[in-house]
């Protein structure tokens, strides 16, 4: 925890006030900490922690820390950190109204700190041609709407900080002109209709087996989703609105998402939907899918779309065109 910020937690009533780490997207405190802001003695809180890790709640190695700490004697000692994931489960084991405190401090501190670092890349947003203040609302609104901090937080920070830093560095590299030139890709395989509702129903199955999903799941309530399929395709003279993969694969994730063709799991059968068009076309891509497309990356894609507003479209198929890399025998 070399590269820590301090934030300053003061409990409802005055009687806890503690100096947090920040860091690695999430807060740590140490168990001394934890001993003072559940009111607990040490043993209780230790039993706690012991118990999170025991019963597999969970996994050690991804929420623990050492942190160097000089103590009153003057010596140094390695002490162990525990992020807010351990933090969370040990206030509801003790049922801590100080920890239903910390937890809503903690969120907040988070989504700021995520959106505030995030203003950092305005000068590469500026240069990609995008408009700054769009970013950072869709950035922050997805954040709050969907109460993330940690891991899909991160995620949903690192898909549009990497999309402006790439621009900001590739910058006339023939991969990053996706966005200014029509690529034409002949020989693109379609998706009908049928085999995807065939497959919905069968992933719909695989999800209810699982508690999942409801019978809601992929059940149509419109022509929205034969509407979707057919869009991608459609051209006017001779010419098509969506030349290559990229393009229409983005589309289709867009359409499906935004506008609710499916009763219950949009965002999950539109993400279904899109890596199986991009795996359909793969031969037009120039790596894998896996490579390309990893679940995080997904996971914060769908969560952008379905938080973005109609007039930030055109940034949305940005993004996701971003990560669709064409051939290069495509381009030329």
């Amino acid at each position: 925890m070399a590269h820590q910020q301090i934030q300053i937690f003061t409990s409802n009533d005055g009687k806890a006030q503690l100096e947090v780490a920040l860091e690695q997207g999430t807060v740590w405190l140490s168990l001394d900490q934890m001993t003072g802001l559940f009111d607990r003695d040490k043993s209780v809180i230790s039993r706690h922690i012991r118990n999170v890790f025991k019963e597999g709640e969970l996994e050690r190695e991804s929420v623990v820390a050492k942190n160097a700490t000089t103590a009153a004697d003057g010596k140094t000692y390695e002490v162990d950190y525990y992020n807010l994931d351990v933090i969370i489960s040990v206030g509801y084991r003790v049922k801590s109204q100080r920890g239903v405190q910390f937890r809503q401090w903690a969120t907040q501190v988070l989504k700021d700190h995520l959106v505030q670092g995030y203003t950092l890349n305005q000068r590469r947003l500026t240069e990609r041609g995008i408009e700054f203040e769009q970013a950072v609302d869709l950035l922050s609104r997805t954040l709050t709407h969907q109460g993330l901090v940690s891991n899909e937080g991160e995620a949903v920070t690192r898909v549009i900080s990497e999309y402006a830093r790439s621009w900001s560095l590739l910058q006339g590299y023939d991969e990053q002109q996706l966005a200014e030139v029509g690529i034409k890709q002949p020989d693109m395989q379609p998706l009908e209709l049928d085999e995807a509702l065939k497959a919905i129903g069968e992933l719909k199955q695989t999800l209810m087996a699982k508690g999942e999903a409801t019978e809601l799941f992929g059940q149509l309530r419109s022509n929205g989703l034969a509407s979707a399929l057919a869009t991608i395709e459609q051209g006017f003279g001779g010419e098509l609105f969506y030349p290559n993969i990229a393009a229409r694969a983005a589309h289709l994730l867009y359409f499906v998402i935004k506008n609710h063709p499916l009763a219950d799991g949009n965002k999950r059968c539109g993400s279904f939907l899109f890596l199986w068009y991009l795996r359909r076309n793969a031969a037009l891509l120039a790596r894998s899918v896996e490579q390309l497309i990893n679940d995080n990356t997904l996971v914060a894609l769908a969560l952008l779309v379905a938080e973005s507003l109609p007039d930030q479209k055109t940034l949305m198929i940005r993004l996701i065109e971003h990560f669709i890399l064409l051939r290069e025998s495509a381009q030329g």
